[in-house]
């Protein structure tokens, strides 16, 4: 199944690829994430052995959706897990099989350098 995330005049729609065509499944307040399309069906598993830095996109009751420096990762969400909110900067790490989310203060960002 394929989902996207699309943001834009402080609306998020969440998106589902059904007969040939982008259906609207969901429209929600957009929070803290940017304007633009997200596509969180290319995401890949996270890696459970390190901690991962990105901006939470998206979240269902069985995963998390986070966009990190190398594309669209997502992880599987424990019972006890608490989600801040979606276009936060988190920290994600495993504390035996324990999903812990840190919300992160430092932004990552980009010098331009000539």
């Amino acid at each position: 199944m394929k989902q996207r995330i699309l943001v834009l005049n402080g609306q998020r729609l969440i998106e589902r690829w059904e007969d040939e065509e982008w259906k609207t499944t969901k429209v929600a307040k957009a929070e803290e994430l940017k304007g633009g399309v997200y596509n969180i069906f290319t995401a890949r598993d996270g890696n459970k052995n390190q901690v991962t830095q990105g901006i939470l996109v998206h979240a269902t009751k069985d995963e998390i959706f986070l966009k990190g420096n190398y594309g669209f990762m997502k992880f599987d969400i424990t019972e006890d897990t608490k989600i801040p909110a979606i276009g936060s900067h988190v920290n994600l790490s495993y504390d035996q099989d324990s999903l812990k989310i840190e919300k992160s203060e430092k932004k990552q960002s980009h010098k331009l350098t000539r």
